[in-house]
């Protein structure tokens, strides 16, 4: 019986750790502010998400590469700005396309997502509501969901 009860208040104790681990940010913030820890051990900076939004870029285009310019996180998610182009563009010429991607935390790793699965279905009636079906934050949705 003290066996049961040992290993009873082990997995209590674990869950309690698991569940700390699992908190997240609630406030929208910049890559500019302080750091601040989303999802756990995430981070919500540019350095952190980099290497998520290279493999994004990739997975686009195998050339492709897409420096971040601005980082806005709330919530466990994370919008990234920046300009989605191939890794060879000439410094005076097109250096590729404006773009937003969404990311989400998992534990330690930002996880990108499909725009079209989580920004929701869009009511062309009410153009600035986020919709009932989104799962992106509401601090995240124009950022994430409007723009390009």
């Amino acid at each position: 019986m003290n066996r049961r009860l040992a290993s009873a208040a082990a997995l209590a104790a674990a869950s309690v750790v698991v569940l700390a681990g699992c908190s997240s940010g609630s406030s929208a913030s910049s890559a500019s502010a302080s750091p601040s820890l989303v999802g756990g051990m995430t981070e919500c900076t540019k350095e952190a998400l980099q290497s998520s939004v290279d493999e994004a870029a990739k997975a686009l285009g195998a050339d492709n590469q897409m420096p971040i310019d601005n980082v806005q996180c709330a919530d466990g998610w994370a919008v990234v700005d920046g300009v989605l182009g191939p890794k060879d563009a000439p410094a005076d010429g097109p250096q590729g396309a404006p773009t937003s991607m969404i990311f989400q935390a998992e534990g330690q790793f930002w996880i990108p997502k499909d725009k079209q699965a989580v920004c929701g279905t869009y009511d062309a009636n009410s153009p600035d509501a986020v919709p009932a079906d989104a799962q992106v934050p509401s601090a995240l949705y124009p950022a994430g969901c409007l723009a390009g």
